[in-house]
């Protein structure tokens, strides 16, 4: 008995997670969409005044689909962009949490301008290491 509890509540979140999404989830609102473009590999650059190495994995989270070709076309850029506000970053920088909420605002801000569009909406980090 001890065992069916926790697959039952796990069914249950499954299958209220699915209604949401396919039911209750408004597919023409564009809040709803959510699409992940990785740049590609690992960034890997120096730090600030520390002889010290940052290496980031970064994920652009947009509110628009299709953007793939466009995004892929400007990869070097994104990519150019990207490095450049990690390598302005101090060794206080990056461990400070503050602070990397101000990078991943600058690369979402600095990235739409450059690229002259509006639809990246968040900027994810999936690796973010000093070493």
């Amino acid at each position: 008995m001890k065992k069916i509890i926790p697959i039952i509540a796990v069914a249950a979140i499954l299958v209220g997670g699915s209604l949401w999404y396919f039911v209750f989830r408004d597919p023409a609102d564009p809040s709803s969409i959510r699409v992940e473009y990785s740049p590609g590999d690992f960034f890997t650059t120096n730090v600030k005044d520390a002889n010290r190495h940052l290496r980031a994995g970064v994920v652009l989270v947009l509110n628009k689909e299709g953007l793939d070709e466009m995004l892929d076309a400007e990869n070097a850029r994104i990519r150019d962009t990207i490095i450049f506000i990690l390598r302005d970053l101090t060794a206080e920088d990056v461990q400070d949490l503050e602070s990397n909420e101000v990078v991943r605002e600058r690369i979402m801000t600095t990235l739409n301008t450059r690229l002259g569009i509006d639809n990246i909406v968040e900027v994810l980090f999936n690796d973010y290491v000093m070493s």
